[in-house]
């Protein structure tokens, strides 16, 4: 097993056996703390990207992550087939996704699907509302 695929196992079971509400200081804890963390979360995400759903299709999406350590700002871009991610804010994402630290964790790592995030709440949209239906569609995500 790679690396990369440890430090995801040990994230999920932090995930799965951490109260929401301690996962923030749990994570922080961790070699490389909370940033380390977000960095493993957007590169599984660009991991699962499927270039034939996406047919040629792109887009932008922005997500604002509220943290203790202040706003975690990362953005994933579609185009030409590929998929990257960056830190950071695009000048023009189509879709902003508002979300918490704890959130963005359990959706990551497949313990919290998007549209359940969304409907309760936990995940707010701003921009194209279709754009955000692409996420679920041109990804990939394993079952856990």
């Amino acid at each position: 097993m790679s690396r990369q695929q440890d430090q995801v196992t040990e994230l999920i079971e932090l995930v799965d056996t951490t109260p929401p509400k301690e996962l923030e200081a749990a994570v922080a804890s961790r070699e490389g703390g909370v940033d380390a963390a977000l960095t493993l979360i957007f590169d599984l995400l660009v991991s699962e990207f499927n270039p034939d759903k996406a047919k040629g299709e792109r887009g932008v999406f922005q997500f604002d992550i509220a943290s203790g350590e202040g706003q975690k700002l990362h953005y994933v871009q579609v185009e030409d087939g590929t998929c990257t991610t960056d830190k950071g804010r695009h000048e023009s994402p189509d879709i902003t996704i508002g979300i918490k630290l704890p959130d963005m964790l359990a959706m990551g790592v497949g313990k919290l699907p998007g549209a359940k995030a969304f409907l309760t709440g936990k995940l707010k949209l701003r921009g194209s509302p279709l754009m955000g239906t692409k996420l679920g569609e041109w990804f990939d995500h394993p079952e856990t």
